[in-house]
């Protein structure tokens, strides 16, 4: 293929889905080893396919692309980039939609504060791989990461602090508008999370009359969880949530918020449930539906509430009730398989292993409806995350994240699981990675260039 095919293909592209054109415009060639060859090209949106879905054909001489809409067009994109940096791989028939509707992504930016231009390199990534969402994580123990209408405290002296003890930092509205927008250009909705009631060290800082005990909070630099917590029930905690929900809910497009609710160790079950219900109906008060962990199961939540499944741990009896509430469907991000902190191997320069060693393999060879105790009728969605406690530098970042979203993608989107094959297909990525300056680790079940 030449630059001339992909000038052809971002232009008809470009009236409806522009972040199809800009990644066909975007392409780097020519491909050592590829034969460039021009071909004529044809651009069809075809509303009888399901959503997100596409059909590509490449033949001697053209190219023809239907997709269902603009999130389609890019994964048709996606394939036909895949396939361009293939050598060998001449022509070519894929038809693909995905098998679940929520294909995520949860960056922490809270333990260590990562930068808008970082934020949307991350999206670059994930944007490859038919990610079509990212969650957020923007508050914990260790900082604050967003602007809230009043409430100055919160960036003043909750997000002056990060686990190095740094000088942390926040998303400005401006930071978080222009994050929207550049994620929705490829199709990628922003989940913000607010985490509550617990991993609250920070607000608390900011705001110690909300704290159990009315008493000042440092900063905290540490990676203890479970030990922070609110005042669950007075009216001063109350007013704060809701500027924080409001302000939050004005200012994000996805109809849905994270509202946390992990690792509440000092908090009785029922106080919890009791706190998460009025948190749940807060939110739907400014008009957004919920996303909390799962160990929000048991609270009274609203419909299309979705809960994140992350360890066996935890509260799995509540979860596998979950098949009979039709109010409630779970995301699969169970850490064994989606963990990125977790290192890939024992002597990676980078990681923990709290969960375990998280090797390629482990990405790929997993059924989410094995992973979590609710059937797949139950699961809406995978979601892979980073947490960022020991993750100071983009460097170190991008090396746990690649190659391995490439396998919890693969389990999202539903490809054929052939770990051969698609191990084979990642050198080829790996050139790109190397190009755009991308650390990554380079596993040893893949035969790297």
């Amino acid at each position: 293929m030449t630059s001339h095919t992909f000038a052809q293909l971002a232009l008809q592209l470009d009236p409806w889905a522009a972040g199809a054109s800009a990644k066909a415009k975007a392409v780097s060639l020519p491909i050592p080893g590829t034969e460039e060859r021009d071909y004529t090209v044809s651009v069809t949106q075809d509303s009888s396919l399901a959503p997100e879905s596409f059909s590509l054909s490449v033949t001697a001489g053209a190219i023809d692309l239907k997709a269902a809409d603009a999130r389609g067009a890019l994964y048709a994109v996606n394939a036909l980039i895949q396939a361009h940096n293939t050598p060998d791989l001449e022509y070519f028939e894929a038809t693909s939609s995905p098998r679940y509707p929520v294909r995520g992504f949860s960056f922490d930016i809270a333990r260590h504060f990562y930068t808008p231009a970082q934020i949307m390199q991350v999206i670059d990534i994930i944007a490859g791989y038919n990610i079509n969402r990212l969650h957020l994580h923007l508050t914990d123990d260790q900082g604050w990461r967003i602007e809230i209408d009043g409430r100055q405290e919160l960036t003043k002296i909750a997000a002056e602090n990060d686990t190095s003890g740094g000088k942390g930092g926040y998303l400005t509205f401006s930071d978080y508008e222009d994050i929207q927008d550049y994620a929705a250009l490829y199709g990628i909705e922003v989940v913000p999370e607010v985490d509550l009631p617990g991993h609250t060290n920070a607000l608390l800082v900011a705001y110690p009359e909300i704290s159990p005990d009315r008493k000042p909070r440092q900063h905290y630099c540490g990676t203890d969880v479970g030990f922070s917590w609110i005042d669950l029930t007075s009216d001063k905690t109350w007013e704060v949530l809701d500027d924080i929900i409001g302000s939050l809910a004005r200012r994000t497009r996805s109809e849905y918020l994270h509202i946390g609710g992990d690792e509440v160790h000092q908090v009785g079950r029922e106080e919890y449930e009791k706190f998460m219900s009025r948190l749940a109906e807060l939110v739907t008060k400014h008009g957004k539906k919920v996303v909390a962990w799962h160990e929000t199961a048991g609270a009274t939540v609203p419909e299309g509430t979705q809960l994140q499944f992350w360890t066996a741990k935890f509260n799995t009896d509540n979860v596998a009730k979950l098949v009979n509430d039709p109010n409630v469907m779970v995301i699969a991000s169970p850490a064994p398989h989606t963990y990125f902190d977790l290192r890939p191997e024992d002597d990676f320069h980078i990681g923990v292993d709290w969960a375990g060693l998280l090797p390629l393999r482990n990405t790929f060879e997993w059924e989410p409806q094995e992973a979590v105790p609710v059937p797949n009728s139950k699961i809406i969605g995978v979601e892979a995350a980073i947490w960022t406690e020991v993750i100071p530098t983009f460097e170190g970042l991008t090396a746990l994240i690649l190659p391995r979203i490439a396998g919890v993608a693969s389990v999202a989107w539903g490809s054929p699981r052939i770990y051969d094959e698609f191990t084979a297909s990642l050198p080829s990525h790996g050139r790109v990675w190397a190009e755009q300056g991308y650390e990554f680790y380079r596993s040893p079940d893949v035969n790297w260039d």
